[in-house]
């Protein structure tokens, strides 16, 4: 790993008003970090001189890059601004991150591999995306290593959720708890449900600890479909689980080809001797009473 200078640890969240970004915040205030949160509209990943500007006047010893076009099927259309945001924007913040001597955290996803497996990804396996979004990610990856290779940890994750933002968790919530109709879920698609706390504290140890640059699996342990995770939710919000039916992916025609089987495996969080991220499962029913209640406070 590049020698970087050591000195009071503090961090920059790129895309602090997202899911992960919210949760970054959470979990640094919590383990009394310093660090600085900006939105979209107070950093612009997509020019050069304002990352410059920003990172040499903020001084951060470690930048999390938590912004990205999500849109998966709105990329297919609009394949030049997604290429923009989650790759060219991430290798500007990584060059940026270099020449400060900074870490640089950057999320990527699933989506980078083709789907086309029986068995959990590794974090080795040839990126094959089949996506405007997934060549947009692989793009950032690429970008990222080039630019800042030995400072940087490249974070893959799936399937993420938590109390804000518009996730899966929440849509069904607001089926199972205000709806009495039968809900259609995809079955044939099989990935890792992953909370964003989390993922938050796994990325927060990887740091604290001083594990080397490279590419980590952040998500939550063992796999399920969309299906199953949606009676999950319904079961253990109190709604009937039976409402919710499942259905082939055909159900539901989409512009962006998704990954048939995404699980990623967790052998890198081994190889440096940390716990990879606990099951799906528990951390669901250790999560859904926050986003609950943050459901409620607004309405």
């Amino acid at each position: 790993m590049v020698a970087l200078i050591k000195k009071q640890m503090k961090w920059l969240i790129v895309g602090g008003d997202g899911q992960l970004g919210r949760s970054m915040q959470s979990e640094l205030s919590m383990n009394g970090i310093e660090f600085i949160s900006l939105g979209r509209t107070q950093l612009d990943i997509s020019r050069e001189h304002e990352i410059s500007r920003i990172l040499k006047e903020l001084q951060p010893t470690v930048v999390i890059n938590a912004a990205a076009w999500t849109d998966v099927d709105q990329a297919e259309s609009a394949a030049v601004k997604a290429i923009i945001i989650n790759g060219y924007g991430p290798g500007l913040l990584a060059k940026a991150c270099a020449e400060i001597h900074a870490r640089f955290i950057h999320i990527s996803t699933d989506y980078v591999f083709s789907g086309n497996s029986k068995k959990p990804w590794s974090e080795t396996d040839p990126l094959d995306p089949v996506s405007a979004y997934g060549r947009s990610k692989a793009e950032g990856e690429r970008l990222v290593q080039n630019h800042h290779r030995d400072g940087s940890y490249i974070v893959r994750t799936a399937w993420l959720y938590s109390p804000w933002g518009k996730n899966f968790v929440r849509t069904m919530l607001r089926l199972a708890l205000q709806e009495t109709e039968t809900v259609h879920v995809v079955n044939d698609q099989f990935g890792q449900p992953t909370s964003a706390a989390d993922l938050a504290v796994q990325i927060q140890k990887m740091v604290d600890r001083d594990i080397p640059a490279g590419i980590y699996h952040g998500t939550n342990s063992g796999e399920a479909t969309w299906f199953e995770f949606a009676q999950n939710i319904f079961e253990l919000s109190g709604a009937d689980p039976s409402r919710v039916r499942p259905v082939n992916s055909t159900y539901y025609p989409r512009s962006a080809k998704r990954p048939d089987y995404s699980v990623l495996g967790h052998q890198g969080w081994l190889d440096e001797k940390m716990e990879p991220m606990r099951n799906w499962k528990e951390a669901l029913g250790n999560v859904l009473p926050a986003i609950i209640s943050a459901m409620n406070l607004e309405e």
